[in-house]
Protein backbone atom coordinates (compact mmCIF):
# COMPACT_ATOMS: atom_id res chain seq x y z
CA UNK A 1 0.00 0.00 0.00
CA UNK A 2 1.25 3.47 -0.84
CA UNK A 3 0.19 7.10 0.43
CA UNK A 4 0.86 9.77 -2.02
CA UNK A 5 0.40 13.53 -1.04
CA UNK A 6 0.13 16.64 -3.40
CA UNK A 7 -0.43 20.30 -3.28
CA UNK A 8 -1.37 21.74 -6.42
CA UNK A 9 -3.06 25.39 -7.07
CA UNK A 10 -6.60 26.19 -8.30
CA UNK A 11 -7.21 27.93 -11.62
CA UNK A 12 -6.39 31.46 -11.11
CA UNK A 13 -10.30 32.75 -11.39
CA UNK A 14 -11.04 30.83 -8.63
CA UNK A 15 -8.34 31.55 -6.64
CA UNK A 16 -9.94 34.63 -5.06
CA UNK A 17 -13.03 32.71 -3.24
CA UNK A 18 -13.15 30.80 -0.22
CA UNK A 19 -13.63 27.05 -1.54
CA UNK A 20 -12.94 27.07 -5.58
CA UNK A 21 -16.14 25.84 -8.03
CA UNK A 22 -14.42 22.87 -8.50
CA UNK A 23 -14.20 21.42 -4.99
CA UNK A 24 -17.84 20.13 -4.78
CA UNK A 25 -17.33 18.43 -7.98
CA UNK A 26 -14.30 16.79 -6.95
CA UNK A 27 -15.58 15.55 -3.88
CA UNK A 28 -18.41 13.81 -5.16
CA UNK A 29 -17.26 12.16 -8.11
CA UNK A 30 -14.17 11.11 -4.95
CA UNK A 31 -16.71 9.45 -2.95
CA UNK A 32 -18.61 7.22 -5.49
CA UNK A 33 -15.02 5.77 -7.25
CA UNK A 34 -12.58 6.00 -4.03
CA UNK A 35 -14.86 3.80 -2.81
CA UNK A 36 -15.07 1.22 -5.57
CA UNK A 37 -11.49 1.49 -5.41
CA UNK A 38 -10.62 1.23 -1.44
CA UNK A 39 -8.58 4.65 -1.84
CA UNK A 40 -8.76 6.75 1.36
CA UNK A 41 -7.77 10.17 1.93
CA UNK A 42 -8.39 13.94 2.52
CA UNK A 43 -8.45 16.84 0.82
CA UNK A 44 -8.37 20.56 1.91
CA UNK A 45 -8.02 24.29 0.38
CA UNK A 46 -6.71 27.10 1.83
CA UNK A 47 -4.55 30.21 -0.02
CA UNK A 48 -5.63 29.50 -3.76
CA UNK A 49 -4.13 25.67 -3.13
CA UNK A 50 -5.52 22.25 -2.80
CA UNK A 51 -3.74 19.63 -0.35
CA UNK A 52 -4.51 15.84 -0.60
CA UNK A 53 -3.34 12.93 0.49
CA UNK A 54 -4.05 9.56 -0.87
CA UNK A 55 -4.03 6.36 0.48
CA UNK A 56 -4.64 2.90 -1.37
CA UNK A 57 -3.21 -0.39 -3.43
CA UNK A 58 -0.25 0.79 -5.59
CA UNK A 59 -1.56 0.75 -8.62
CA UNK A 60 -4.91 2.27 -8.05
CA UNK A 61 -3.48 5.56 -6.10
CA UNK A 62 -0.83 5.65 -9.52
CA UNK A 63 -4.18 6.01 -11.37
CA UNK A 64 -6.05 7.92 -9.85
CA UNK A 65 -2.59 10.13 -9.61
CA UNK A 66 -2.38 10.08 -13.04
CA UNK A 67 -6.15 11.41 -13.78
CA UNK A 68 -5.51 14.32 -11.64
CA UNK A 69 -2.15 15.40 -13.07
CA UNK A 70 -4.43 16.02 -16.22
CA UNK A 71 -7.29 17.54 -14.66
CA UNK A 72 -7.43 21.38 -15.86
CA UNK A 73 -8.31 22.37 -12.40
CA UNK A 74 -5.54 21.30 -11.08
CA UNK A 75 -2.38 23.66 -12.13
CA UNK A 76 1.30 23.48 -11.09
CA UNK A 77 0.87 20.48 -9.08
CA UNK A 78 3.62 19.02 -6.90
CA UNK A 79 3.81 15.44 -4.96
CA UNK A 80 5.25 16.32 -2.30
CA UNK A 81 5.58 12.70 -0.78
CA UNK A 82 5.33 9.18 -2.28
CA UNK A 83 5.99 6.20 0.40
CA UNK A 84 5.03 2.73 1.13
CA UNK A 85 3.13 2.43 4.34
CA UNK A 86 1.98 -0.14 6.35
CA UNK A 87 -1.65 0.90 7.85
CA UNK A 88 -3.42 4.44 6.27
CA UNK A 89 -3.66 7.34 8.16
CA UNK A 90 -7.24 8.51 7.22
CA UNK A 91 -8.88 5.38 7.45
CA UNK A 92 -12.52 6.31 7.67
CA UNK A 93 -12.24 9.08 4.93
CA UNK A 94 -13.32 8.08 1.77
CA UNK A 95 -11.64 11.86 0.65
CA UNK A 96 -13.62 14.31 2.26
CA UNK A 97 -13.19 17.59 2.83
CA UNK A 98 -10.81 17.88 5.63
CA UNK A 99 -11.46 19.94 8.65
CA UNK A 100 -7.66 20.88 10.92
CA UNK A 101 -10.00 21.25 13.85
CA UNK A 102 -12.09 18.45 14.59
CA UNK A 103 -10.03 15.92 12.46
CA UNK A 104 -6.34 17.93 13.67
CA UNK A 105 -5.11 14.46 15.61
CA UNK A 106 -5.16 12.42 12.74
CA UNK A 107 -3.32 15.51 10.77
CA UNK A 108 -0.41 15.52 13.28
CA UNK A 109 -0.09 11.71 13.08
CA UNK A 110 0.41 12.07 9.96
CA UNK A 111 2.78 14.66 9.96
CA UNK A 112 4.57 13.04 12.80
CA UNK A 113 4.86 10.06 10.95
CA UNK A 114 6.53 11.79 7.71
CA UNK A 115 8.54 14.07 9.50
CA UNK A 116 11.82 12.75 8.13
CA UNK A 117 10.72 13.74 4.91
CA UNK A 118 9.11 17.16 5.40
CA UNK A 119 11.94 18.56 7.47
CA UNK A 120 14.39 17.70 4.60
CA UNK A 121 12.22 20.41 2.04
CA UNK A 122 13.72 23.43 1.41
CA UNK A 123 13.07 27.06 2.06
CA UNK A 124 10.74 27.04 -1.37
CA UNK A 125 8.81 23.97 -0.58
CA UNK A 126 8.28 24.36 3.26
CA UNK A 127 6.57 28.07 1.83
CA UNK A 128 4.65 25.87 -0.72
CA UNK A 129 2.84 23.67 2.00
CA UNK A 130 2.87 26.09 4.69
CA UNK A 131 -0.79 27.08 4.48
CA UNK A 132 -1.45 23.31 5.38
CA UNK A 133 1.78 22.07 7.10
CA UNK A 134 3.81 25.44 9.46
CA UNK A 135 7.11 22.71 9.66
CA UNK A 136 8.65 25.04 11.76
CA UNK A 137 5.80 25.70 14.46
CA UNK A 138 5.07 21.67 14.06
CA UNK A 139 8.17 21.12 15.81
CA UNK A 140 8.05 24.05 18.23
CA UNK A 141 4.87 23.91 19.65
CA UNK A 142 3.75 21.20 22.02
CA UNK A 143 0.25 19.97 23.94
CA UNK A 144 1.04 22.04 26.67
CA UNK A 145 2.59 25.02 24.84
CA UNK A 146 -0.51 27.45 26.02
CA UNK A 147 -0.24 26.50 29.84
CA UNK A 148 0.04 29.77 31.35
CA UNK A 149 -0.16 31.84 28.81
CA UNK A 150 -2.89 34.62 28.04
CA UNK A 151 -4.40 34.77 24.22
CA UNK A 152 -5.96 37.69 22.55
CA UNK A 153 -7.43 37.33 19.09
CA UNK A 154 -6.35 40.19 16.71
CA UNK A 155 -8.79 39.37 14.15
CA UNK A 156 -11.80 37.02 13.68
CA UNK A 157 -11.74 33.97 11.21
CA UNK A 158 -13.77 33.31 8.82
CA UNK A 159 -17.02 31.46 10.90
CA UNK A 160 -18.16 29.81 6.96
CA UNK A 161 -15.75 27.71 7.22
CA UNK A 162 -16.07 25.97 10.68
CA UNK A 163 -17.75 22.68 11.55
CA UNK A 164 -19.11 24.46 14.62
CA UNK A 165 -19.74 28.10 14.10
CA UNK A 166 -21.55 29.14 16.97
CA UNK A 167 -18.82 27.49 19.35
CA UNK A 168 -15.94 28.92 17.40
CA UNK A 169 -18.04 32.72 17.63
CA UNK A 170 -18.22 32.15 21.66
CA UNK A 171 -14.62 31.40 21.16
CA UNK A 172 -13.86 34.43 19.54
CA UNK A 173 -15.93 36.46 21.94
CA UNK A 174 -14.31 35.35 24.74
CA UNK A 175 -10.47 36.48 22.94
CA UNK A 176 -11.58 39.68 21.86
CA UNK A 177 -12.54 41.73 24.56
CA UNK A 178 -8.98 41.07 26.35
CA UNK A 179 -6.27 38.85 27.44
CA UNK A 180 -7.73 34.97 28.10
CA UNK A 181 -6.04 32.48 30.18
CA UNK A 182 -6.14 29.30 28.01
CA UNK A 183 -6.67 27.68 31.38
CA UNK A 184 -9.86 29.21 31.77
CA UNK A 185 -10.54 28.16 28.55
CA UNK A 186 -10.00 24.31 28.98
CA UNK A 187 -11.60 24.30 32.46
CA UNK A 188 -14.90 26.16 31.66
CA UNK A 189 -15.59 22.99 29.47
CA UNK A 190 -17.30 24.63 27.11
CA UNK A 191 -14.88 24.88 24.30
CA UNK A 192 -14.01 20.90 24.26
CA UNK A 193 -11.21 19.17 26.11
CA UNK A 194 -7.38 20.17 26.94
CA UNK A 195 -6.20 18.79 22.98
CA UNK A 196 -9.16 20.10 21.12
CA UNK A 197 -9.09 23.54 22.62
CA UNK A 198 -5.14 23.51 21.94
CA UNK A 199 -6.21 22.32 18.10
CA UNK A 200 -8.17 25.58 17.93
CA UNK A 201 -5.83 27.77 19.25
CA UNK A 202 -3.19 26.58 17.31
CA UNK A 203 -4.88 27.36 14.02
CA UNK A 204 -5.87 30.93 15.29
CA UNK A 205 -1.91 31.04 15.87
CA UNK A 206 -1.04 29.57 12.37
CA UNK A 207 -3.81 31.97 10.90
CA UNK A 208 -1.81 34.84 12.22
CA UNK A 209 -4.89 35.75 14.24
CA UNK A 210 -3.98 35.18 17.51
CA UNK A 211 -1.65 37.09 20.29
CA UNK A 212 0.05 34.95 22.49
CA UNK A 213 1.64 36.24 25.82
CA UNK A 214 3.09 35.26 29.51
CA UNK A 215 -0.10 35.30 32.01
CA UNK A 216 1.09 37.16 35.29
CA UNK A 217 1.32 35.36 38.53
CA UNK A 218 -1.97 35.82 40.82
CA UNK A 219 -1.19 37.93 43.57
CA UNK A 220 -3.09 36.37 46.33
CA UNK A 221 -2.54 39.36 48.65
CA UNK A 222 -3.57 41.85 46.66
CA UNK A 223 -6.71 39.84 45.61
CA UNK A 224 -7.97 39.26 49.17
CA UNK A 225 -6.84 43.15 50.13
CA UNK A 226 -9.23 44.06 47.42
CA UNK A 227 -11.88 41.72 49.22
CA UNK A 228 -11.36 42.67 52.11
CA UNK A 229 -11.89 46.49 51.26
CA UNK A 230 -14.80 46.08 49.52
CA UNK A 231 -16.42 44.78 52.09
CA UNK A 232 -15.47 47.23 54.77
CA UNK A 233 -16.70 49.29 52.40
CA UNK A 234 -19.99 48.05 52.08
CA UNK A 235 -19.96 47.81 56.28
CA UNK A 236 -19.59 51.48 56.52
CA UNK A 237 -21.64 52.99 53.96
CA UNK A 238 -24.72 50.57 55.98
CA UNK A 239 -23.52 52.08 59.26
CA UNK A 240 -23.56 55.79 57.75
CA UNK A 241 -20.15 56.15 58.50
CA UNK A 242 -17.15 57.93 56.50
Amino acid sequence: MKCIAYVSRAPISDRSIRLPTGLSDIIRISRNKNLKSQITGIISYREGQYLQVLEGHDLEVDKLMSKIASDPRHEDLWVFLDVRVAKRSFPNWGVSVFDFVDQGSFFNAFIENNSAVLNSFDEYQQKRIQPFIDIKKSDTVPEKYYEGKNLRLLAWPDLNNESEPQMIMNLCIKLTKKPYPFSALVSSGEFGTHHQVTQIIREFERLGLLSVTEAEPINEQTINEKKSNKFYGAIKKFLGMR
